[in-house]
């Protein structure tokens, strides 16, 4: 089992995989909109990744006495919540704004593709521990 350093390392280097494919879609074919919707949403929800990752960081640091952090470090546990919510507000009002460089459907299928990158890892390591 990975600890929350090594899932966030795994998740990092295939978001950017993810997001590679998507930039080379972006280039290559007449769909910008589309792709550019999917790095947009893709982005954002890997930030708001890293503030769950970070806020797990500080409080189990925190709380074991290991280490101190700066005071950003613990505005950003404070504030996950609203950092998370924030964003995907963000990412939405980003295409609702800008329809003829934002395809909206695909900025909600592109925040939510690491939701579905976080179930097929616990499914493969489901599979591997069996």
């Amino acid at each position: 089992m990975l600890t929350v350093d090594g899932k966030m390392k795994r998740y990092t280097i295939v978001v950017s995989v993810i997001l590679l494919l998507f930039t080379v879609g972006f280039f290559l074919t007449v769909h910008k909109p589309q792709f550019l919707g999917l790095i947009v949403g893709l982005a954002f929800s890997y930030l708001s990744l890293w503030t769950t990752f970070r806020k797990t960081k500080v409080i189990g640091d925190v709380a074991s006495g290991l280490k101190k952090y700066s005071m950003f470090s613990y505005v950003i546990a404070s504030f996950g919540v609203l950092i998370r919510i924030g964003l995907a507000i963000l990412c939405v009002w980003l295409a609702l704004m800008y329809p003829e460089t934002l395809h909206l459907i695909s900025v909600i299928t592109g925040f939510s593709l690491i939701y579905i990158i976080i179930m097929a890892d616990m499914l493969i390591e489901f599979g591997r521990k069996r």
